[in-house]
């Protein structure tokens, strides 16, 4: 939105701002589930095995990558979106789609998946939910509302190490630029989490699995079409 909207370059200084955004978003929605106990602790731990290296790592490549990131950036959203709404369908149109309570957890590819999460978090400015809820959900076997959860408490963890490398390796004008929005972060710091809590709430009450699901893909398909639509002006 910033960056579209607001006309802000897409440098480490927005990077910080969506990450921001992003994080208070994973406490508002992610401390209510687990207030209602959708969250597998034993899952979240697995993943951040994988995650916040992947996310240290991807902070670096923003870094040195330099002024071929805005390209990189567009062209990684276009693709990495749309494989996972690729493979969000065909697990919806198969006969697998539950989860099965003697499956077997697969630890390895969880841990793996999720490094590339915590990677995508920080190149992409995003709490990689797209990577981590069908992670949890085929590989953890958990059902749709626990991934959901499980993977905004992977985020709680993660976004703020990104945050953090990121701001490391900012110039002095960056941070400069980020102090000087100080109050239009705050007023979309508490606008974030307000929304962020009442979706989580309202959300419990209004949709079952199956919905949750199909909401899930449609957010994604919507996210994809604007990088494309992006990718190609």
């Amino acid at each position: 939105m910033l960056h579209y909207i607001g006309g802000w370059d897409l440098d480490q200084t927005l990077i910080i701002v969506s990450l921001l955004l992003t994080a208070i978003t994973s406490y508002g929605s992610g401390l209510e589930h687990r207030k209602q106990s959708y969250v597998d602790d034993r899952l979240i731990r697995i993943a951040l095995r994988g995650a916040i290296p992947g996310a240290i790592v991807g902070v670096i490549f923003v870094f040195i990558s330099g002024t071929q990131y805005k390209s990189i950036f567009k062209i990684l959203s276009v693709v990495v979106v749309g494989f996972v709404i690729y493979k969000m369908v065909m697990r919806i149109t198969s006969q697998s789609i539950s989860a099965d309570a003697d499956r077997e957890i697969q630890q390895s590819r969880l841990t793996g998946i999720s490094a590339f999460g915590g990677f995508l978090s920080s190149v992409m400015a995003v709490g990689a939910g797209l990577i981590y809820v069908p992670a949890m959900k085929f590989f953890g076997n958990l059902n749709t509302r626990t991934s959901i959860g499980s993977s905004l408490n992977v985020m709680m963890v993660v976004v703020p190490i990104a945050i953090v490398t990121h701001f490391i390796l900012l110039t002095g004008d960056q941070v400069e630029i980020l102090t000087a929005e100080v109050w239009l972060l705050a007023v979309l710091v508490l606008v974030n989490f307000i929304g962020a809590k009442s979706g989580a709430i309202i959300g419990f009450k209004l949709f079952d699995e199956n919905q949750l699901l199909k909401l899930f893909v449609g957010v994604l398909s919507i996210t994809w079409l604007n990088y494309v639509f992006d990718l190609l002006t």
